[in-house]
């Protein structure tokens, strides 16, 4: 185990002298839920829970890790899901047998490009049947940067906060890796982000969502980053308008729903 630490920090001191290659580094993300989490099914009121086992199963897909790639060449980048199929969707999905569910990622985006340079982003998500290309500026995150270390992959890592939206995310970064580049939207630190926790409400999903390295490896391959095909284009704001219009088009079908049972 010493050994595999040893040479994963040789590895990535030596990206440090070779910043011109590209770099691909691949992230595990979990989602890990309050121990009260509780789920009210679609269609649900009147006092209505979700079955034992159906709510079981439900929360260990949601918490399942997902993997990652960042491909990085430059100042652009693109952040791309690896797509499995669990043991239980191969048997069928469990309860309900849906052989074959692909679960929400909550908080994130299938395929992020970004492009440091001009501070925008593109990624590709589905609302509705549809899919759009979000194309908008990167956030920006006011960083606190602190004193603050620990090993992540055999590598020091620098511990840096910032607070979105309300919420608090934790970042952890590598100076030895001069990419100001991270997973999903982060970024802006002065080196490499190897791990950001960092609290996520997503409808009646809440907890919190931790994104850690697992590996990484430079290439000679000169060719570009590939950026989302464009399909229809929309900003942020208009995304998450449609967002809040969906969710209210489901709330207003469990209600009417509710109304024809009694």
């Amino acid at each position: 185990m010493k050994k595999i630490l040893f040479l994963s920090a040789i590895v990535i001191s030596s990206l440090t002298f070779a910043q011109q290659e590209k770099i691909e580094v691949t992230y595990t993300s979990r989602l890990i839920l309050p121990e009260d989490f509780t789920f009210q099914p679609p269609g649900g009121g009147n006092g209505r829970q979700m079955p034992k086992e159906m709510m079981e199963q439900m929360m260990k897909r949601i918490q399942e890790p997902q993997e990652s790639t960042l491909t990085i060449f430059g100042d652009q980048s693109n952040y791309k899901a690896i797509e499995k199929i669990s043991n239980d969707q191969q048997n069928g999905g469990g309860p309900g047998g849906r052989g074959g569910m692909r679960m929400m990622r909550f908080g994130g985006s299938d395929n992020v490009f970004k492009n440091i340079s001009t501070k925008s982003y593109m990624k590709e998500v589905n609302m509705m049947s549809k899919t759009y290309t979000v194309k908008d500026d990167l956030p920006n995150f006011d960083w606190k940067l602190t004193r603050e270390t620990r090993t992540i992959l055999g590598n020091e890592a620098r511990k840096a906060t910032a607070e979105k939206d309300g919420k608090v995310i934790t970042a952890w970064y590598s100076t030895k890796i001069p990419a100001k580049n991270g997973p999903e939207n982060y970024w802006g630190l002065p080196g490499l982000i190897l791990e950001v926790e960092s609290e996520i409400e997503q409808g009646p999903i809440k907890g919190k969502k931790i994104i850690v390295i697992s590996d990484i490896k430079t290439s000679n391959d000169k060719k570009a980053i590939e950026m989302p095909k464009a399909k229809t284009t929309i900003t942020e704001a208009e995304y998450e308008k449609l967002q809040k219009e969906q969710r209210e088009r489901f709330e207003q079908m469990r209600d009417q729903g509710v109304n024809r049972r009694d």
